[in-house]
């Protein structure tokens, strides 16, 4: 069981203000998000549905990259304030990076840590690297997560 901070749940319950038709269930929800097991409410399903996956592209070093952002780490990122332009800024550095050390970003999962900000908190990303086709224009797939600082973890500085 685990409460949230009282900024977090203004975070998701201003989100959910434009996408919960109902105020029934909107305060609903808000209960549930101020109370003691509010860690485990954000994995429900229901909950989740308000978290559409993002679609963005960015374009770096000359290829084009399609970044995916599944449900639950939308809502991790409406939850911690995080910006979806943040989220492409993080991963584009991260490729800029392993290109400079002339290290490909192949097929595979990576993991990145880094404060978008010089004196701010570190986000940490998990990223799968679905397909890594550029022949023909085709986009780099890539599908983000949020999530907890693993061991192997790939800092950008």
């Amino acid at each position: 069981m685990a409460e949230l901070p009282l900024e977090e749940v203004r975070r998701l319950v201003s989100y959910l203000r434009a996408r919960v038709n109902d105020p029934d269930r909107l305060i609903e929800i808000e209960g549930e998000l101020q109370g003691e097991e509010a860690e485990e409410f954000l994995r429900e399903p229901e909950l989740l549905a308000y978290f559409p996956t993002l679609t963005e592209e960015a374009m770096v070093i000359g290829l084009r990259w399609r970044l995916r952002v599944i449900p639950h780490a939308h809502l991790r990122m409406v939850q911690r304030g995080i910006k979806t332009a943040t989220v492409v800024s993080l991963f584009s550095r991260f490729v800029e990076k392993r290109a400079a050390e002339r290290q490909p970003v192949t097929v595979g999962k990576y993991t990145i840590r880094e404060s978008p900000t010089p004196h701010g908190s570190n986000i940490t990303l998990r990223v799968d690297v679905d397909a890594v086709e550029s022949a023909g224009g085709q986009a780099h797939v890539v599908t983000v997560f949020m999530g907890r600082e693993p061991a192997d973890t790939i800092e950008i500085k």
